[in-house]
């Protein structure tokens, strides 16, 4: 199952970290939104934009801070009638399989100078290498549908606390820091900022995304 992302528990930190680029009154386009709206309900506290989330996972009812929602597959492509101030995905592109669409996606319905803005795990991060460098594998691959630990060692406490459950988050890709700087100017963006996170070492890694557990690009679409 693709869990899409937005169904994870993503800090809200990591959310707040964004909201300096989004200004009142945007229009705010969210892939992979899932059917808590974390992203949403934390914007909807403190701007006042004009929201459209889409996910292939379906809800039963719209939350009011929604102004739309459409079911739909981010990895099919996706032209809205109009096109937005802002676009952003979180912790999504790991989850699925046509990356390149999802960027194309990205592209097509962000206003030309508007900004691109997503987080994703970065697979070099300073756990990733440590992994490779001891033969483990990485918390931010797994080998198996049914149990996250496989290959995971020792290791293996650090990135689940102390009581790890073996739940799967389905990433089926790992992408370091380097390649998504080369993905992203690819396919047209040109990166503002990018910013280190992880929500056990507050700012530490906010100067060092190369090796932060989590990237947050700010983009332009050229």
């Amino acid at each position: 199952m693709n869990l899409q992302g937005g169904d994870n528990d993503i800090s809200k930190d990591l959310y707040e970290i964004t909201f300096i680029y989004i200004t009142e009154g945007n229009s705010v386009l969210n892939f992979g939104c899932g059917n808590r709206f974390n992203f949403e309900k934390n914007l909807a506290r403190v701007k006042n934009v004009s929201m459209t989330s889409i996910d292939i996972i379906e809800i039963k009812e719209k939350p009011e801070f929604i102004g739309e929602f459409l079911n739909k597959s981010v990895e099919e492509d996706i032209l809205l009638e109009k096109k937005f101030d802002v676009v952003t995905f979180f912790e999504l592109i790991e989850h699925i399989d046509k990356t390149d669409i999802l960027l194309k996606n990205c592209f097509r319905n962000l206003k030309s100078g508007g900004y691109f803005i997503f987080s994703f795990p970065n697979l070099a991060s300073f756990h990733g290498r440590l992994s490779l460098l001891l033969g483990l594998q990485p918390c931010v691959l797994e080998v198996s549908n049914e149990s996250a630990k496989f290959g995971r060692g020792f290791l293996d406490r650090f990135f689940s606390g102390k009581k790890s459950s073996g739940k799967t988050i389905h990433h089926i890709r790992g992408i370091t820091h380097g390649a998504m700087k080369d993905m992203v100017e690819y396919h047209g963006f040109d990166i503002e900022k990018i910013i280190g996170f992880d929500h056990r070492f507050g700012g530490l890694f906010r100067y060092f995304p190369g090796v932060a557990p989590v990237n947050i690009f700010i983009c332009r679409k050229k």
